[in-house]
């Protein structure tokens, strides 16, 4: 067992004890962790890595909570925040280096800013970079897998970089998901005046439709559920046209409902547990079931529920 004083003898960022995740996480809900940490830098994080591995105790890392459900009873062991340790980048001609904690909305703006496509229609997606790439987040035709180069992962304590041929991507998938990512390395395609005028126009268009369709007053975690694969789905609908179709928009678990605007989103409406959106989250695979014969995966990543379910 690790004691409090030798991770505060090690970490030279911030250790918190029995930390809300409620204050870490897009959706307000979850209860503390047993010890919580902001690295102040790279090596600091690598050391509470190595240094959680070494006594064979729990970690999980986190960037900005925006696809996270925590348990009410929280999480043992430790989280580690990776927006401060993590959260440099640079641009060189077209090649973007970024580290994991970096916000994709920042690069995505950034990089466009400087007429180098690739991630402009990934703008809206309020997670990390690591994230990202753990999840191979997609929008409007565009999966940040498209532009990644190489992923540098922390493995058994030493920095190892991953090209992109030795990684498998899919829908929502990455064979490096449950690693340590550190950073990341992207080629974009350099946009001329009237590509960046056309792109623009498409990114403009497509942040103005998750204005419209998002809840976006309303704390969530954006979609709940992955669309079905194409080969297992005749109907062709999406998760959320399906919800709707089971007439589920507005149902309401405790503090938690499901989004009358977008129907694969769940929010909380007010001192909503956990306990309330599992119970939405199993209610509305039901329906689903019962109506299309699917079973929808999760998309929505859960966090201190590793003995209980899912």
């Amino acid at each position: 067992m690790i004691s409090t004083e030798e991770l505060v003898d090690t970490i030279r960022g911030q250790v918190l004890l029995g930390e809300s995740m409620k204050e870490h996480t897009t959706l307000k809900i979850g209860g503390s962790a047993d010890f919580f940490v902001d690295p102040l830098d790279r090596d600091d994080l690598c050391r509470v890595v190595a240094l959680f591995e070494a006594h064979g105790l729990p970690y999980r890392l986190i960037g900005r909570g925006s696809n996270l459900l925590v348990h009410d009873e929280g999480v043992r062991g430790a989280v580690i925040v990776t927006s401060r340790a993590l959260g440099e980048y640079r641009v060189r001609k077209n090649v973007l280096t970024s580290g994991a904690g970096v916000p994709l909305p920042a690069i995505a703006e950034k990089t466009f800013s400087l007429s180098l496509s690739g991630l402009e229609m990934l703008q809206g997606i309020p997670g990390t970079v690591g994230g990202a790439v753990a999840a191979n987040a997609g929008a409007h035709g565009q999966e940040i897998s498209d532009v990644v180069s190489w992923v540098e992962i922390l493995d058994r304590g030493k920095p190892q970089v991953i090209p992109r041929d030795e990684m498998a991507f899919g829908y929502r998938y990455c064979s490096l998901e449950g690693r340590v990512i550190l950073g990341v390395g992207m080629k974009l395609e350099r946009l001329s005046d009237a590509g960046h005028n056309e792109r623009d126009r498409l990114r403009r268009e497509a942040l103005q439709r998750r204005i419209v369709s998002q809840p976006l007053s309303w704390p969530n975690a954006g979609s709940v559920f992955r669309n079905p694969r194409p080969e297992e789905n005749p109907s062709g609908l999406s998760a959320g046209q399906m919800i709707d179709a089971c007439g589920l928009k507005g149902v309401r678990r405790g503090g938690a409902a499901i989004s009358e605007c977008h129907a694969n989103i769940i929010i909380n409406r007010g001192k909503a547990k956990a306990a309330d959106v599992m119970e939405l989250i199993g209610m509305t695979r039901e329906h689903v079931r019962k109506m299309f014969g699917i079973s929808l995966e999760l998309e929505l990543k859960l966090l201190g529920f590793e003995k209980t379910c899912c």
